[in-house]
């Protein structure tokens, strides 16, 4: 890799990959992104191409490092194919070098957990879902052919992401009485484009890690917190039976790293979302 500058290309820069390419452009670095309809931020280079027809990917950038943070374009296994196996796959071959290393966006849906253990990277995968096998598929094919940092997200929200906010003033997230609640783990947009524009960067970054604001929490206790400060009510059970069930994720890689997120909890990140609207 470049010592200096590195060259980063941005594949599937979308709202996530542009806003990684705006840090990485105020810290300097030559950056390209790549979308199907040319859409970047200034600073950048925009090109058009797209992951489905590998034919418009002629005239691709030598890069030192690509960061994929490609969306499925369905949510459906054709969906999930593109985005994470033969869509890096596609970009590679396109490519006229291989760059020096590799950043996927993953997903915290690898680890099938569901009974509201701590989840660590160095966790063993158990997808329970065709599209979590997927997702495992991408990973292990690109790591295995270029040096590769997985960064395994939780959910993505921050701004123009409302669609918790909108269930909330829709009255549409009750839950049935008596059923256990979920942990639920999230990750504020402009914190997971730090966490990858640092991967990106580092000298050593880890070959896993997961991007987590680091406070699981309830699913119920999000709903009401937001609720309480939209004015509105849930028809929520106040006493669900049994422990919270899903997962709980730690974001230990990251921080080693120095990696620190800006919205450490769903309060710090809605509220200022809130404060947007």
């Amino acid at each position: 890799m470049n010592d200096s500058l590195p060259h980063v290309l941005i594949v599937g820069a979308g709202d996530v990959g542009l806003t990684l390419a705006a840090v990485l452009v105020e810290a300097q670095l030559p950056v390209s992104t790549l979308n199907r309809t040319g859409r970047g931020v200034d600073g950048a280079t925009p090109i058009i191409g797209d992951l489905s027809a590998p034919g418009t990917l002629g005239g691709m950038p030598a890069a030192d490092v690509v960061v994929f943070t490609t969306a499925p374009p369905t949510r459906d296994v054709a969906g999930y194919r593109l985005a994470y196996l033969d869509g890096p796959q596609a970009l590679l071959d396109a490519m006229p070098t291989e760059p020096a290393r590799a950043v996927l966006t993953s997903t915290t849906g690898v680890y099938g957990a569901d009974d509201g253990r701590w989840i660590t990277a160095a966790d063993a995968t158990d997808p329970t879902r065709p599209t979590a096998e997927l997702v495992v598929a991408g990973e292990v094919a690109l790591a295995s052919r270029i040096p590769a940092a997985i960064v395994r997200s939780a959910g993505i929200y921050g701004p123009g992401r409302r669609r918790l906010i909108d269930q909330v003033l829709e009255n549409a997230v009750g839950v049935t009485p008596g059923t256990p609640d979920r942990w639920t783990n999230r990750i504020h947009r402009d914190d997971l484009a730090a966490a990858l524009a640092l991967c990106a960067i580092h000298p050593s970054p880890p070959a896993v890690a997961i991007a987590v604001d680091g406070a699981p929490t309830p699913r119920d206790i999000v709903l009401r917190w937001l609720a309480e400060r939209l004015g509105v009510e849930l028809g929520l059970d106040p006493n669900p039976t049994g422990r919270p069930m899903g997962k709980r994720c730690r974001n230990s890689e990251l921080r080693d790293l120095g990696w620190e997120p800006a919205y450490p909890s769903y309060r710090e990140g809605y509220s200022s979302v809130l404060a947007s609207l």
